[in-house]
């Protein structure tokens, strides 16, 4: 019995385990529409294929680590990488593999090449879409090739979009299935999509092109013409024209965009004989199947070909205040993604600082009231507009940091799906380069015993000694960053104190470049300039995911200058004018942040009495122990000693001065991607993040063992 089932044998009985797509594609093509030839592989051997080799266990561990409502947008990441790893990494079955590869070699293989398509029962069925949440692989050959891109696919059913959108309509995510469409490929000249009903005009119909494939489209990267069409008569009814510059093009690797020729970009993706065609073919699919559609097509030689077909349903829905849609519509393209590191690296991140230094030159106290209240509102004005630009260009750079990764974890197949950021360790992270000039000043001290002892005894360091000389650098360097939410940090004082610890210097020594030359080592030569492109790339995120914040940071000092010259005239008596500028907090310009925090008031009845063990995610490899040092708003960071495990709500950058000295990191924000997880990594140090209470199940003193491979954290009160 054969596993593939090619698209003139599937029947509305096979609906449960092929999948509303497959289903669609083979009745069009069994009605005559220009639909290329296909082959369908069942939901039953995904199933089998998790049963053997023990995915599902991992699976279901996978979903009970924490509740699906309390996960942050980080946190989904993360179980999505951690699941496809697995995908990627779990060798075959023997017999799977051998019957599948059968199965490729009598059909599908023998074709130039084929696009490998997800069909989960379910999909595109009239309340259920899944537009863009699952995997696609186009331009493959062979069958060893294909055999990898159904992997691919069936751990697309475990992205953190199809996991979201799962849960909005009700779905248990751990009885899907995934059945996969391998498909011929049609190269189009040019390719887009059909809206049979405009989204926002439902008389017209509106189509979108670009020149080349369609996933440039679907993933961004080029902007289409949009036309719209009259549904009475077809004639065009509207036309927005884009300058066309790219296309995407087949390689004998899989896809490049390509520059186009003069004559191609000087004119629109659509014709008079194409549009036609979309309006004839869109009519027709609507009256055979009773709905407003949205059609995948491509056009090769003057023929209308249809890709895919699926109802037009409601977008996702989320609830008030729930930030977690919008996350996820920030995932970008490479080139996308290359062109907003330019942006991030030259405009915005310079900008930043630019008006943070102009900031640090108006000297406040010479101000009169009347000219402090306008500067107020002035540099509120200027921080609204970096925090707009942060939440639009700032946040979705992280993406490169999870491109890099699915693109290592597939190649390489690590055992750690966290691997990868091992290549991104960098010396120019603000917060580690801040952190290691204190521990160079610090050993200086320690080296002096006498100045030491001066310094402890609160006496003064003498003038043009090197040590001063040294701070008066490092206070201009960080003069406009804040160090600590809730307290001044003195300086002279924390530096005597981390000369009096034990000199652990934890930062990694990573060697990236000798690990960056043992991943291009294993790079097929086809793609290295593609793997080098990423990379590059992820570097930019990792750098500029920490780094952004601390630039956003100045210029927030900026503003809460102007609040403390305002309070401080209030508190004296002399604010005729400004007694009603402030608002109640400050805390209402707080940057949006990918670290962003909810305080979480939900009582776990009785568990935090007896709470042993505790489950979060995997955030810095290793296994530490040592006394639980609770930080809260009440705490006093410097009282903080070395070879304690830093537990808090969340570790801000203005927090890591701390992290040199910690054994381990617990945080309640979960995601391998957050600040603190970053921080942690670069020291080496294990790290376990997204456990809810995590600031009131642990109590202070509490002896904890914290495992940052399994993501757990053990307390034994008895020795704490």
């Amino acid at each position: 019995m054969h596993w593939l089932i090619p698209f003139t044998k599937l029947s509305q009985e096979t609906a449960k385990t092929l999948g509303g797509k497959a289903l669609m594609l083979a009745r069009l093509q069994q009605e005559g529409f220009m639909v290329p030839d296909g082959y369908c592989l069942p939901a039953d051997v995904y199933h089998e294929f998790l049963a053997e080799t023990g995915l599902d266990a991992f699976i279901a561990m996978e979903l009970q680590r924490k509740d699906f409502r309390e996960m942050r947008w980080e946190e989904l990441w993360d179980v999505s990488l951690r699941i496809r790893n697995h995908f990627a990494s779990r060798a075959w079955p023997q017999a799977m593999k051998d019957k599948l590869l059968n199965d490729l070699c009598a059909g599908p293989a023998n074709w130039p090449a084929v696009a490998v398509r997800s069909t989960a029962p379910g999909e595109d069925s009239a309340s259920q879409s899944f537009a863009g949440l699952h995997e696609s692989r186009i331009m493959l050959q062979g069958a060893e090739a294909i055999l990898e891109a159904i992997r691919i696919v069936w751990a697309s059913l475990w992205s953190d979009g199809a996991l979201l959108y799962r849960h909005e309509l009700d779905l248990q995510p751990g009885t899907s299935g995934m059945a996969v469409i391998i498909q011929e490929m049609v190269v189009g000249d040019v390719s887009g999509v059909l809206f049979t009903r405009a989204p926002q005009d439902s008389s017209v119909m509106m189509a979108e092109a670009v020149w080349g494939l369609n996933q440039a489209l679907v993933d961004g990267t080029i902007e289409p013409d949009r036309w719209q069409f009259s549904r009475a008569t077809g004639a065009v009814t509207d036309k927005h024209r884009v300058v066309h510059s790219l296309a995407l093009r087949p390689t004998t690797h899989g896809t490049e965009l390509t520059p186009l020729d003069k004559g191609q970009s000087e004119k629109s993706p659509f014709d008079a004989t194409l549009c036609r065609q979309l309006f004839e073919t869109g009519g027709q699919l609507e009256t055979l199947l009773g709905a407003a559609l949205d059609i995948e097509w491509t056009y090769s030689d003057q023929r209308l070909h249809i890709l895919q077909v699926r109802p037009i349903t409601a977008a996702l829905r989320s609830e008030a205040g729930d930030e977690r849609p919008w996350y996820l519509s920030l995932h970008r393209s490479l080139d996308n993604l290359e062109a907003l590191r330019t942006e991030l690296e030259q405009q915005i991140l310079p900008g930043m600082d630019h008006d943070a230094e102009a900031m640090r030159t108006v000297e406040l106290a010479q101000l009169t009231n009347l000219e402090l209240a306008e500067e107020y509102r002035r540099r509120s004005r200027i921080l609204d507009k970096w925090l707009s630009a942060y939440k639009e260009k700032c946040i979705p750079m992280a993406h490169g940091l999870r491109l890099f990764g699915e693109f290592y974890n597939d190649l390489i197949k690590p055992e750690d799906p966290h691997e990868f950021v091992g290549l991104l360790h960098s010396d120019d992270l603000l917060a580690v380069k801040r952190n290691r000039q204190l521990r160079e000043m610090a050993e200086l001290l320690r080296k002096d015993a006498r100045l030491l002892q001066q310094l402890k005894d609160r006496g003064e360091l003498p003038d043009r000694s090197p040590l001063k000389l040294m701070l008066e650098a490092f206070n201009r360097e960080y003069s406009g960053i804040s160090w600590v939410v809730h307290e001044e940090l003195d300086l002279i004082s924390w530096l005597v104190k981390l000369a009096e610890q034990e000199d652990t210097d934890k930062s990694q020594r990573l060697q990236p470049i000798d690990k960056q030359q043992a991943f291009f080592d294993q790079v097929p030569e086809a793609e290295r300039g593609m793997a080098e492109r990423i990379l590059a790339v992820a570097k930019a995120s990792y750098l500029l995911r920490d780094n952004d914040n601390l630039y956003l940071g100045k210029v927030r000092a900026g503003v809460v200058g102007t609040e403390q010259e305002i309070r401080k005239r209030i508190d004296t008596g002399a604010s005729a004018g400004l007694d009603k500028l402030l608002p109640e907090a400050t805390e209402s310009k707080k940057p949006f942040s990918r670290d962003e925090t909810q305080q979480e008031e939900v009582e776990r009845a009785g568990n935090w009495q007896i709470a042993r063990q505790l489950v979060g995610q995997p955030a810095g490899p290793g296994v530490s122990s040592g006394p639980a040092r609770v930080l809260n708003n009440a705490s006093v960071l410097t009282d903080f000693k070395a070879g304690e495990v830093l537990v808090c709500d969340a570790i801000e950058p203005n927090m890591t001065f701390l992290a040199p000295l910690a054994a381990a990191i617990v945080e309640r924000r979960g995601g391998m991607l957050v600040h603190g997880a970053i921080i942690a990594r670069e020291y080496g140090i294990p790290c376990v993040t997204g456990i809810p209470d995590a600031t009131r199940l642990i109590k202070p003193g509490d002896y904890l063992t914290v495992d940052g491979y399994l993501g757990i954290v053990t307390i034994d009160r008895s020795d704490g």
